[in-house]
């Protein structure tokens, strides 16, 4: 029998189960114990029956196990494993990042010289820090789309801390014909450590995934002529955030 039948059929044999108990309290011979006290058993059983997962008899008696608490461990499962999957795909990002920053320093690279930490790249290709509290804002030029490129983002509770949200920064051609194979450089807030990494091009577009505690803006140089773009995701409309969580 399926749960829906259950749910369906329960709450019937529990009424006919009452109704015999009232039989028996009224007829004639004022009712037989164990018959009501065998309905009134059913009844109860019966009401029960469509949150009972289990039923088990041992040397304790009879030992049920109600759906509801199977139905919240799994639950809480889920989330732990969410969480879990979360966690890992955002160590995996920046463990890539420290691992190409270290190979960058063994072959002598003065790029990760300049770049391992946004805060300190004051260099021709961007300009100084303006807005404190908002490092890199003003510093990519303001647009978020320029030369056939365009920088969105993504967004969804954190399954780590449910008042954060899990930003997807994407960066892609606006032309089909011209799919973006370069690597893009994403600058972030400085409280994110590290808040510079730079990911390849798969499948036509550069994705980095944070997990943040308030909005911020966020900075692109794509490719190699380091097209400069700038999402400011306190009035980027293309997230369905609290509001809270854009003015933190």
């Amino acid at each position: 029998m399926n749960s829906k039948s259950l749910e369906w059929g329960a709450p019937i044999v529990a009424l006919i189960s009452i109704v015999l108990v009232f039989g028996e309290l009224i007829g004639r011979s004022a009712g037989d114990h164990l018959k009501i006290a065998t309905y009134l058993a059913i009844a109860i059983v019966a009401l029960l029956a469509p949150k009972i997962a289990s039923i088990s008899i041992g040397k304790d008696g009879i030992s049920t196990e109600l759906k509801a608490q199977i139905e919240e461990n799994g639950t809480n499962i889920v989330k732990t494993k969410d969480a879990t999957l979360e966690m890992d795909e955002i160590f995996q990002t920046q463990l890539r990042q420290i691992f190409n920053e270290i190979q960058e320093l063994k072959t002598g690279s003065s790029r990760a010289a300049t770049t391992i930490d946004a805060r300190t790249v004051d260099g021709p290709s961007l300009p100084p820090i303006t807005v404190v509290n908002d490092p890199q804002k003003g510093r990519f030029g303001g647009r978020d789309a320029q030369d056939g490129y365009r920088l969105s983002a993504s967004a969804q509770p954190s399954d780590v801390k449910g008042d954060w949200q899990k930003i997807t920064l994407i960066v892609r051609s606006e032309d089909k014909a011209r799919r973006l194979n370069e690597p893009v450089d994403f600058y972030l807030h400085d409280s994110f450590s590290p808040n510079h990494y730079s990911v390849p091009a798969l499948d036509g577009e550069a994705t980095l995934t944070v997990r943040a505690y308030g909005a911020f803006t966020a900075g692109a140089l794509v490719g190699a002529n380091k097209v400069p773009l700038e999402l400011d995701l306190t009035l980027y409309q293309g997230i369905d955030v609290p509001n809270y969580w854009r003015q933190r």
